[in-house]
């Protein structure tokens, strides 16, 4: 037993490789090359898709920069890349280059301050990790979060050049995803607070911290001031920007769901109407902008004790994950010599609180908590490779990380099964739609799974398509839809197919009640093409 103790402390204290940045990000093109290819990326959700498809032009005819989750400005320069270079898919492209970019700066700059083989083969681990994670769910909001985390982490190099670079990374995250950059930099600012001795000697020193933290959020935010800006001035942009974020708000808040199944007599909305918002085809002429903000204001005058449940809800979906996350954080700063033992604690107590405020109003997807997640991950593991007490107690905290890292791990084992079922179905799908139809279609929900096609080739696919299809969910009310689907009166009238998945007809049949409801117009279905999985039918006029 004293052998073997030996020998742990004996590879614990052997000294790690001298990572240059070339050398890092050597390594890492290798890394997310062989991933992308053994793994097949893929996108997580059709969110990513759709933003694709408008910015390269496939979805409205020319590339456009509005869209709609990611700035305006990061738009014009994918708006502005598709023009000169369309033979390319730069939304992907883009992305891909981040993650490169990104991973190498964090495997270079914590591999300076981890000097141990032991401290260097757990944060590669977790990078590797993070990194298949990233590449099977391939997504815009843990790109945006794994930038501002790189960005962030070049605050701790020494040189303006160094540090300027990293405002412009995590500035390039808020753009990508705002929401995921400021998540990231709540969960990371504590430990920016605190210099490496682990105090603050003078209030010079933390006016000066103040001040970097700061001018670090100056550029984001103009930017999101632009954005905002962009859209408003446009009245058609302005309605649909406020129009989506209420329906946002209510298609992602669990409380809305609790609403439904509780009020079958919802008095400021037709419980119908709100079913098929629920399902993502809602009527934008029914449920307009002035009756879906009743709506919420509905929801958010509720009691904070209702809210609390959904608190409770996401706290236990994790719970396994927290439990090692709490044990780390109680070992590790007890350790007075440990470095950022305060900033860790803080860190900590961020990272529950800003996921709890989440929750409130919201559901706490994956991507969302591994956007958090990610810099509380890096700042455990620059503690645990310079904890000073035993070495039995190093390795209680390398299992209690690991033990951590296995979420992740099974997230991305789960994700990559359905993953490769996706890639085969939307084959499947897009051949019945090529073979079947040469109009509008809207899909049902998520019935096309977009996300399985190849995200480097979705614009030369959809092109070739002898249909166009009009996004419903977020796309609800966006101008580019603008006489091709206002209202479900559009499925009968022009007409509008429907895609769905075999097994939605009582939903497809909720819509019919409406429009006979809405529109006084009797309707019967039709199935235009099927096989065992999907089908696409039309609605029609009943006649007698």
């Amino acid at each position: 037993m004293d052998r073997l103790i030996r020998l742990v402390t004996l590879f614990m204290s052997k000294k790690g490789v001298a990572f240059t940045y070339s050398l890092a990000l050597g390594a890492w093109v290798a890394i997310f090359l062989f991933m992308s290819w053994a793994l097949s990326i893929r996108f997580e959700t059709n969110d990513d898709v759709v933003m694709l498809m408008i910015s390269s032009g496939a979805y409205s005819g020319t590339p456009d920069y509005h869209l709609v989750f990611i700035n305006v400005i990061y738009g014009l320069l994918l708006k502005g890349l598709y023009f000169i270079l369309p033979g390319l898919e730069w939304y992907t492209i883009l992305f891909s280059l981040f993650h490169i970019v990104s991973f190498s700066i964090i495997l270079w700059v914590y591999s300076k301050r981890i000097t141990t083989a032991f401290g260097q083969l757990l944060l590669l681990l977790l990078l590797l990790v993070l990194q298949a994670q990233f590449i099977v769910g391939f997504q815009f909001t843990t790109t945006a979060a794994i930038v501002a985390c790189a960005g962030l982490s070049l605050y701790f190099e020494r040189g303006k050049k160094v540090r300027f670079f990293g405002l412009f990374l995590f500035f390039i995250g808020s753009l990508i995803r705002f929401e995921a950059a400021m998540l990231c930099f709540g969960v990371y600012a504590p430990v920016m607070m605190f210099p490496l001795s682990g105090r603050i000697r003078s209030k010079r020193q933390l006016l000066n911290t103040v001040l970097i933290l700061s001018v670090i959020l100056i550029l984001p935010i103009l930017a999101r001031v632009i954005d905002t800006q962009v859209y408003k001035h446009n009245p058609e942009w302005r309605y649909y920007v406020d129009y989506n974020r209420i329906r946002g708000a209510l298609n992602d808040n669990p409380n809305f769901a609790r609403l439904l199944n509780d009020n079958p007599t919802y008095s400021i909305a037709d419980i119908n109407d709100l079913q098929n918002l629920a399902y993502f085809i809602a009527d934008p002429a029914i449920l307009d902008l002035h009756v879906i903000t009743q709506v919420k204001e509905s929801l958010d005058i509720k009691p904070l004790s209702d809210k609390f449940q959904n608190v409770k809800t996401w706290i236990c979906f994790y719970m396994d994950t927290i439990i090692c996350i709490l044990l780390l954080i109680l070992l590790l700063i007890f350790e007075r010599k440990a470095t950022y033992r305060w900033g860790l604690l803080f860190s900590g107590l961020s990272f529950f609180m800003l996921l709890s405020w989440v929750s409130l109003n919201a559901t706490v997807k994956e991507r969302v908590f591994l956007s958090a997640i990610t810099p509380l991950m890096l700042i455990m593991i620059l503690m645990i490779v310079n904890y000073q007490k035993k070495c039995w107690r190093i390795v209680v905290l390398s299992v209690l990380y690991l033990l951590t890292l296995h979420t992740i791990v099974k997230q991305t084992v789960d994700m990559y099964a359905v993953k490769k079922e996706q890639s085969r179905l939307v084959i499947k799908q897009l051949d019945l739609i090529k073979s079947s139809i040469d109009c509008d279609f809207t899909p049902f929900g998520n019935s096309i799974t977009l996300e399985g096609l190849n995200p480097f080739s979705i614009t030369s696919t959809f092109t070739s398509l002898n249909a166009k299809m009009i996004g419903n969910g977020w796309m609800t009310e966006i101008p580019l839809n603008h006489r091709r689907m206002d209202s479900h009166l559009d499925f009968v009238e022009k007409p509008i197919l429907i895609f769905m998945s075999k097994g939605s007809e009582p939903q497809i049949h909720n819509i019919q009640y409406c429009i006979k409801k809405n529109y006084q117009i009797d309707t019967v279905l039709e199935v235009i093409a099927e096989d065992e999985l999907s089908e696409i039918i039309i609605i029609k006029k009943k006649t007698i």
